[in-house]
Formats: structure tokens, sequence, C-alpha cells
């Protein structure tokens, strides 16, 4: 390989490396610098990249700047047909016709016959994601082309066919529902089979825990769980320990369940509605800004609101749990019971607009 002796572009000269080394057709090449430019596809930048390469290289040759013209041969032949008249200017051989090192020049054909048996699949489901599963080998040869010459602007193949027949599917009425999908579209590139897999279906809930000493997940504690009671998969953004009882509304979400109301021992719970993946993101990471405690204690000391000879209840605020249990070493007496009572952030916020 030679470098340009131009002052060209360093995008220009990774193109110029690229295609010294492997044919690929415009969309692979432009697949290397996807997150460039915006509102081009990457058969449209693959493209331009050439023509540019192309132009650039017959000026160094025209000026003499070529010391070895079977270089110019190889790079000519791994652009592809863009390159074959420039090619017969200056080489009598025949022009060699190369399949694109990725895709193997198969890639707009793998769109196509996509787009069409999706479409097939889509009459019946019309809420959907696409997805992509390519062969072991093309993964493993992906990867490793994109590693081994460092580029960091490059987009997967299985990216590309996902994103360009969805606008495809999209223009024909059937719209990606990215937020609450029914089914995955998959399209194997290996077999150019379709196939599909339901998506789980999660409810949020808000749930109050009356009785101590029930977690609700079995991993957390002996005994009885929540999980175990309504027998389906259960995911808490944030919780208490099982014997802190939890007297405000915190969110719980719950896979494949309907019910509108869910009553298990010790738990009372209620549906906000159905989620998405999205939404859950913004409730796990909306974690309580404040806590309000109310902890039964028997001390001697003159603190809280006496209930009965000795027996006090104390309001403490805490971040978390954790904290709380630091702030109680400052009291000298036993801790009898502890009750979340009260809660502030970002939670109740989104809690209040999925109501809605």
């Amino acid at each position: 390989m030679w470098k340009s002796s131009s002052d060209s572009s360093e995008i220009l000269n990774k193109a110029r490396e690229l295609l010294s080394k492997y044919p690929l057709c415009d969309s692979c090449l432009g697949r290397c610098f996807a997150r460039l430019g915006q509102n081009l596809t990457n058969t449209q930048r693959g493209f331009a990249l050439k023509v540019s390469l192309l132009l650039q290289v017959d000026q160094e040759v025209k000026e003499h700047k070529v010391e070895n013209l079977e270089l110019v041969k190889e790079l000519f032949f791994n652009m592809g047909t863009i390159a074959q008249n420039t090619f017969k200017n200056y080489f009598s051989d025949e022009f060699q016709k190369r399949s694109c090192y990725l895709c193997g020049d198969v890639i707009e054909e793998l769109k196509d016959d996509f787009e069409r048996k999706a479409i097939e699949v889509l009459k019946d489901r019309p809420k959907y994601v696409l997805g992509v599963r390519l062969s072991d080998d093309l993964r493993r040869r992906e990867t490793a082309f994109s590693v081994d010459n460092g580029l960091i602007y490059y987009e997967s193949l299985k990216n590309e066919l996902k994103r360009e027949v969805g606008k495809r599917l999209s223009a024909k009425g059937f719209p990606p529902e990215m937020d609450n999908p029914e089914v995955e579209v998959i399209y194997d590139v290996g077999t150019r089979s379709v196939y599909t897999l339901s998506k789980v279906r999660k409810s949020l809930y808000v749930y109050n825990r009356l009785s101590r000493g029930v977690p609700i997940s079995s991993w957390y504690g002996k005994g009885t769980s929540l999980e175990d009671e309504v027998k389906k998969t259960i995911v808490v953004p944030f919780s208490e320990p099982s014997e802190v009882r939890v007297l405000d509304p915190y969110p719980l979400v719950v896979k494949e369940e309907s019910r509108e109301e869910i009553r298990a021992v010790g738990y009372y719970i209620k549906k906000v509605g159905e989620v998405s993946g999205r939404e859950l993101g913004l409730i796990a990471q909306s974690l309580p800004q404040k806590r309000v405690y109310r902890v039964t204690v028997y001390t001697e000391e003159e603190v809280g609101q006496e209930v009965y000879d000795g027996i006090r209840d104390l309001i403490i605020e805490a971040r978390d749990f954790d904290e709380l249990k630091e702030k109680l070493k400052e009291i000298k007496g036993d801790v009898l019971t502890v009750d979340l009572i009260d809660s502030e952030g970002k939670h109740k916020r989104i809690l209040e607009q999925l109501k809605l």
C-alpha cells in the first residue's frame, strides 16, 4: 500500500487503506464511516468515498507520483465497477470483479428478502420490532474487520439491515413499535428465513407491604415470598428490607400479568398500566431522594412521641435504609419496628404521569 502524497483527509486515507486490503461494496465501505454525515445512507457514503478516491488516485498517476502501478491495480479491483473505465486507461489486463469481503455483494438482496418476508408476518402482528441474526462466521469476520482496522465510526451489518428495512416497512404502513412491541421479527441471514419471538409484556404496579418478614423475592429471604405467591417474574427498581412495612406506594414490575389488583400474603398491589422499556429505564433510574420512616423504639430517652411506657415512635428522614441505620445508632434503646411511611423523588412524578 502507498500513502497519498496530497494533503487529503484522514477519512479518505482510511478508505484508501481499507480498499487496498479488501474488496468492499459501496454499502459496506460506507458502514465504516456510518456515524459521520447526517441523512446519508451507507451506500451514498461508500460511493462518495470511492469517487473521491478515484479522482485522487487518477491525479497521482497522471502526475507520476505513484511508483508501483501494481498497487493501483489492486486498489481498482477492490473498488469495483466504478473504477473499471479508469483501469482500462492504464492497464491492458482484464478487470477483475471481486465480491465484497463482508457481505459478498448481497446486502441489497438481503434487504429486499427481509422486507418481503417481514410483510407476510406483519399482516397479523402490527406491533413489532426488527431483529437480525448473523451467522457465526459473518459475525466473527465483521468483528475482526472493525477491530483490526480501528474503525471507530463503524456500524454493524445487523444495524443497517434493521434500520433500512424498518424504513421500507414504515413507508408501506408498517412502522415499528419501539416502546411496546408484541413480537420481534427476526431475519436469519444464514438461512434467509424470518421467525418471530413474542415480547414479554411488562405491567407496572404499586404495592404496599402490610406484613413484616415477607420478602419480594425468595433470593432475599427464606420462606414465602411475594414472587412465590404471584408465580410471576417480578422486578423492583428499589425496595426496603423485608422486616420493614412499606405503607407508601412503591413501584413494582410484573411480567405477563394482567390483573388490576393482586392480593398476596402481606401485600396489596394495584396496577398502573403496561410500560415500555424506556419507561422502565426511567423508573429504575429514579430512586427516592428522601424516605420517611416511623421507627418504634423502647428507650428511656425523651425522644419522639410516647406510645406506652417507654415505647416511643420516632419520625426519621433518611436517604435510604442504610442511612437510617446510621442515625439509629445515636439512640440509646431497642428498635422494635420500622415502617416506611412516605417518600419523595422523581419516581412519584413518573408514577403520576403513567397513571394519566
